[in-house]
């Protein structure tokens, strides 16, 4: 990946004022503008009237394109709209598209349409994507895009012979396109012909936008031959490989490419490959190995891969000089429970990988059918299951789905937040496809992971609250109740502290209302109630704050009472010290 450097404007052809270098930036989920700060790496578009729908407001890299993979932070307000052309021809959409239930062909995520003048009204536009979700935060949060964009392909006339194509969008870590074909340049675009290669071009005409961490990478095709090719089959059962042994061998010959079905048993065999690989420059190079069953793969004498689980794959990379080396590949399956299977690719840095071996020999998986829960319109949805968070397996989870669109994912062993999400509920598929194995459940919309830490800390030293509690010992589930539409509220002791923990959608549907109800009070030590927690934390409204500019916390206050931003080591806090004229009820809103 390449960065582009945003300590000024010099990676971008010389551009319209509209465009800056700022060091910060920040909004609020109500505000129709970002409020910037001096320094650098933050792309700027300080939109004018000046600059409104005028052409020269767009941005154009310096550096021209075919294939590439982009990966990109941005930053919206509220009702803002720009977009990324990639060649400067063909439209992601950015647009504010929160709170959007059914998103169309111009919202955030979206493969713009494109635009024919001469059709009648309604008519003028067509082939637009609209994204396979909304995967979109609030304004003034940052979201980020990883886009693979394929270039069209011309022949040596200048003649094209094949279209432009958006292999993946990923909006905020959820695909929202995939593999879908480009005819033409999309509406806007300043170009009406197409280019194997052109600049990336931002727009800056429509709306005010913030970029950071740009980076790119130039996908080029590559070629990689086998040469010399043998193969050895031996039929029979095999243990392991090393049992190969010449009187074993049924049959041996000449191959053009790595073939699976050389074998006539599908489930007793062991295939050997020997021959040479052409590689056309110095470099390191990606060797992977997909297989059901056994394999090795030696490259110039030296085994670099040897993987004796049934379906993992083998990966590993090699130095090579440009020119032929010896390739040496083994294949043991003994068992019938899986088809017969193997496939060997070879790939270097920011290309696609080369197959070297035949169609036919990796038979294609077939699909898991995703398994989805989405609750009703009347009623919540409760799903207990296993979840990941940060990385480790929690067993006691549970996933809460609300008609609205709004959905959260709770530990019941810490009486705490674990992710918070909006738009499709659930994906059980590993909960319950075949064995159902690894049981977990995991969102199916764009999730912003939370502290997952219990709410409150009763502490002796209030600059130091607990990351986790003792289950059973400082922390005693009681019970779980539901209202009258079904909604639950989950009720803790905590030492000599009894509370209560509810969530639901606000009002509007903006947000989860969080409800802290205090049951019985603390005798001696303090307690502190924990709104949030990250690296950063700012107050953008009166009682309303950023958390790393991924998600909002809007307290509600009751009386005088005002939470607390404090910075121990590298974590930052948003706390309220409790005290008793503060009532028993704490409640806030988490928007994002």
């Amino acid at each position: 990946m390449t960065p582009i450097p945003l300590t000024d404007l010099a990676a971008f052809v010389p551009p319209a004022s509209n465009w800056k270098i700022v060091g910060q930036v920040s909004g609020n989920f109500s505000d129709e503008k970002l409020k910037t700060g001096k320094g650098d790496g933050i792309l700027f578009n300080d939109i004018s009237v000046d600059t409104h729908d005028k052409l020269a407001a767009n941005l154009f890299t310096r550096f021209e394109h075919g294939d590439i993979f982009l990966s990109i932070d941005f930053m919206m307000p509220k009702n803002s709209n720009s977009g990324i052309y990639f060649q400067g021809r063909y439209e992601i959409q950015l647009l504010d598209s929160w709170g959007v239930f059914v998103p169309h062909s111009s919202d955030l995520g979206s493969i713009y349409e494109r635009w024919n003048e001469s059709l009648p009204e309604g008519r003028k536009g067509y082939e637009g994507h609209p994204p396979r979700t909304n995967a979109s935060f609030a304004p003034g949060l940052w979201q980020h895009l990883d886009i693979e964009f394929q270039a069209p392909k011309f022949d040596a006339a200048g003649k094209k012979i094949q279209s432009a194509k958006f292999v993946k969008v990923v909006l905020n870590g959820v695909v929202v396109q995939e593999n879908v074909v480009v005819y033409g340049p999309t509406r806007a675009s300043p170009f009406a012909d197409e280019k194997a290669t052109a600049p990336l071009m931002i727009q800056g005409d429509h709306g005010m936008v913030s970029f950071r961490n740009i980076k790119y990478a130039l996908l080029n095709d590559f070629t990689a031959t086998l040469s010399d090719l043998k193969y050895e089959y031996y039929e029979g059962s095999f243990s392991n490989l090393a049992e190969v042994a010449a009187d074993r061998l049924t049959r041996k010959g000449n191959t053009e490419l790595i073939d699976s079905r050389l074998a006539d048993n599908p489930n007793k065999l062991i295939l050997v490959f020997n021959g040479k690989v052409n590689v056309p420059e110095t470099t390191t190079y990606q060797f992977t190995i997909k297989k059901h069953g056994a394999a090795t793969l030696t490259v110039d004498g030296k085994e670099i891969i040897k993987v004796d689980d049934w379906l993992a794959d083998g990966v590993a990379s090699v130095d090579l000089t440009s020119g032929i080396h010896s390739l040496s590949l083994h294949y043991l399956k003994n068992f019938s429970w899986a088809s017969t299977g193997l496939g060997l690719f070879i790939s270097k840095a920011n290309t696609r990988p080369v197959a070297l071996h035949a169609s036919g020999s990796m038979p294609k998986a077939v699909p898991t059918p995703l398994m989805a829960i989405n609750p009703k319109s009347t009623s919540p949805e409760l799903i207990r299951s296993f979840a990941v968070h940060n990385g480790v397996k929690k067993t006691h989870v549970i996933s809460v789905g609300d008609g609205s669109g709004i959905h959260y994912m709770y530990d019941l062993h810490q009486a705490a937040l674990l992710q918070i999400w909006r738009g499709e509920f659930l994906n059980v598929t590993e909960m319950w496809h075949e064995r159902g194995e690894p049981q977990v459940a995991s969102p199916l919309g764009a999730s912003v992971i939370q502290a997952g830490r219990c709410p409150l800390a009763l502490v002796t030293n209030t600059n130091s609250l607990p990351d986790t509690l003792d289950y059973n010992e400082d922390l005693v589930y009681k019970n779980l109740t539901l209202d009258d539409i079904g909604s639950p509220t989950f009720t803790y002791q905590y030492k000599d502290v009894v509370f209560s923990d509810a969530l639901k959608p606000n009002a509007s549907n903006h947000g989860l209302t969080r409800t802290i109800s205090l049951l019985q009070l603390p005798k001696k030590e303090e307690l502190i109630i924990r709104l949030a927690e990250g690296s950063s934390i700012q107050e953008v409204d009166v009682n309303t704050y950023v958390v790393d500019n991924r998600f909002y916390v809007q307290y509600i206050p009751i009386g005088k009472s005002k939470p607390i931003i404090r910075t121990i080591g590298s974590k930052t806090e948003l706390v309220l010290e409790y005290n008793a004229k503060l009532g028993t009820t704490i409640q806030y809103i988490l928007i994002w």
